[in-house]
């Protein structure tokens, strides 16, 4: 009200333009006045001026008003998403597959949010989801997985296991291995508590071979894993990965028959109804 008269200057029009009766616009400037121990308006019948006190306080007044509507956009864009931080875990594999174009599209996506990544097993992102330490997880994991009850899980990716062998291997020469040579061979792979599902896919993948793998090597990490096999130490059954993306020393051979696949997906609290989160899940195709 006290704006509306300071730019009128005229209770009338000052009136009109608030859509009230000129007695509460009147005693509303009589009440700020009293308050504040000054006068706000010189007036008589023919004219309304500001006095200095009140030419003061327009100033001060539109500055509040200005940060008042700065408060309510960044209210807004905040519960539409707009801005905040998204914590993302994400496993290693993720880089090796040819998921970089769905991490870009994520960033890019979410512009004006600042997005952390960490990287954690499988395991470790539904404790972290948990436990609030996360707000996404991506990984190798499957819609029912148990131990993930009141998660929401979307797939997103998966990919073929194939047999990673060093370069010197007898059986590198072949142009597909069938898991059943492989029996006796030194395995490596990554501990199950990191990756339940890798590790149980690697085992079914050998059972239904007709052998149970002859574990001898364990690696948190499939980088890690590849550099064993480089170095020798045994082999492994790993995502497929871009030729770009191979350690020199290691063969991947694709494996006779229909080979397992590794899935990979999108994990959330089903509660965690957040604007950045919805946001996000939006630009993964998650409806």
């Amino acid at each position: 009200m006290f704006l509306a008269l300071a730019e009128e200057l005229h209770f009338g029009r000052a009136a009109e333009r608030l859509r009230i009766s000129q007695p509460p616009l009147t005693k509303h400037i009589q009440q700020l006045e009293a308050e504040l121990g000054v006068m706000l308006f010189d007036r008589n019948k023919r004219s309304v001026r500001l006095t200095a006190s009140g030419s003061a306080l327009v100033q001060e007044a539109r500055r509040i008003i200005g940060q008042a509507d700065m408060a309510r956009e960044v209210v807004r864009r905040a519960e539409e998403g707009q801005t905040g931080t998204l914590r993302i875990g994400f496993v290693a594999a993720l880089l090796y597959i040819g998921m970089e174009k769905l991490i870009a599209r994520l960033e890019r996506n979410l512009a004006g949010v600042e997005t952390v990544w960490e990287e954690m097993g499988s395991s470790e992102q539904i404790e972290a989801l948990r436990h609030d330490r996360i707000d996404l997880g991506l990984a190798q994991i499957s819609p029912g997985a148990s131990g993930a009850g009141e998660m929401s899980i979307h797939p997103i990716a998966h990919t073929p296991l194939v047999a990673a062998l060093p370069e010197r291997h007898p059986l590198a020469q072949r142009k597909r291995i069938d898991p059943a040579d492989l029996a006796g061979e030194p395995f490596i792979v990554i501990p199950r508590e990191s990756a339940p599902a890798y590790f149980d896919l690697i085992v079914a993948t050998c059972l239904r071979s007709g052998f149970s793998p002859n574990v001898r090597h364990y690696a948190r990490h499939l980088l890690s894993v590849s550099s064993l096999v480089a170095l020798g130490r045994g082999v492994s059954l790993v995502p497929r990965t871009p030729e770009r993306s191979q350690l020199p020393g290691v063969v991947l051979k694709p494996l006779a028959g229909e080979p397992a696949q590794a899935e990979y997906s999108v994990v959330w609290q089903t509660a965690n109804r957040s604007p950045v989160v919805e946001r996000a899940l939006g630009v993964l195709g998650v409806g």
